[in-house]
Order: structure tokens, then C-alpha cells, then sequence
């Protein structure tokens, strides 16, 4: 599989960039389990929260060696094999101390998915009403997503998420054989199921 390369056209700022990058950091938190006991469940009313997508959603291009370069869509799994599709919501923490932690650890994780191997398509995403990111990565099986949780800079962001991600963050991931399973709203819906199964 060929090694992913960060596509420097990204529609998005940096800092949103970073803000979406490092709610994808919220899976570390809990490695990538929907029922983690470290979610704070999320207001269902709410229009900020995981398990409903922001209507002012700006989605960044698919990046990775599984997006077709013609039409920048996540192209789905050989036949017969399936996906593992991970999804992560999260708002950041005011405040210059954070964000400049912030950097760091997005700084760090940045330069480990461009070389992970496994991973086959990532997108980020960011909703201004609501200050909040979203990440939708595509690994080539589950065993190499967790391989990316454990890696040093992964674990080191860990360490760092209640500090710099507000609660209410939300995480899951699921196995894919088609890609009208690997969108945001299908993460929102499987967010929103997550947290409707911990109350």
C-alpha cells in the first residue's frame, strides 16, 4: 500500500485543521471505544453535540492512497473485505496556554499519520457556529487503527485530551463495506447511538 503524503491544498485553515485534527485526538481517550466510560454523554437537544451533524459543517478533501484522484471520493474496500472507519467529534478548550499545547500535540500526530501505515483515507471537518471538529479516518483493518492509538505521539496526546478537548467529545468506529457508511453523518448517527447506549 502506498504511504500517505499530506495533500497541502486541504480547503480548511490551520487552525481549523488543528481543531479537527485534534477532536480525532478524543479517540485516544477512550481507544476508539464507543462505550468508553470517559465520554460525558451528550444533550440530545443540543445542535453542539456528536450525534448531531453541525448544519454548517465545512468538510476538508479526503486525503490518503484510497481517494480516487480524479474524483477526491473514498473509494470503498476490495470485494469481499471491509473497512475499519473511525469517527471523532470534539470542541477545544479557550484559552493561549491550550492552544499552544494544542500545536504541539497536533504538531506531533500530524507527522504521524503521514507515514502511518494502514491508514487508507482521513477527512476533517469544522463547524464555526459551533467551534467543533470532526475527523472521519479509513484504516485498512482494525488491528492497524490500533497500532496508530498506541504509537508514542497518539499516546502522549492521551495523555493531554481532558486538558485541551471540552467534555461532551465523542469517538466509535465500525467496519465498512461500502462507503455510504464512511460520511460524517453516518459517524454523527453511530455518535449519537453511542451515546443513547451509556445513559
Amino acid at each position: 500500500m502506498p504511504t500517505r503524503t499530506r495533500n497541502r491544498s486541504i480547503g480548511v485553515s490551520q487552525s481549523q485543521f488543528a481543531a479537527a485534527l485534534l477532536s480525532f485526538l478524543g479517540m485516544i481517550a477512550s481507544g476508539c471505544s464507543a462505550d468508553s466510560d470517559t465520554q460525558t454523554p451528550d444533550d440530545p437537544s443540543s445542535l453542539c453535540a456528536s450525534g448531531v451533524l453541525e448544519a454548517d459543517l465545512e468538510a476538508g478533501p479526503a486525503t490518503g492512497p484510497g481517494v480516487d484522484p480524479e474524483t477526491g471520493e473514498i473509494l470503498p474496500p476490495p470485494a469481499g473485505s471491509v473497512y475499519t472507519v473511525s469517527t471523532t467529534y470534539g470542541v477545544r478548550r479557550a484559552g493561549d496556554a491550550v492552544a499552544e499545547r494544542y500545536g504541539q500535540i497536533f504538531g506531533a500526530v500530524e507527522a504521524q499519520l503521514a507515514s502511518q501505515p494502514g491508514l487508507v483515507a482521513l477527512q476533517l471537518a469544522f463547524s464555526p457556529s459551533c467551534g467543533s471538529g470532526r475527523t472521519l479516518a479509513v484504516w485498512a483493518s482494525t488491528e492497524q487503527m490500533y497500532e496508530f492509538v498506541v504509537s508514542p505521539p497518539h499516546a502522549a496526546a492521551m495523555d493531554a485530551v481532558d486538558e485541551l478537548v471540552e467534555p461532551g467529545y465523542g469517538v466509535t468506529h465500525w467496519e465498512a463495506s461500502t462507503t455510504n457508511e464512511m460520511t460524517f453523518a453516518e459517524g454523527a448517527r453511530r455518535l449519537a447511538a453511542s451515546v443513547a447506549s451509556t445513559r
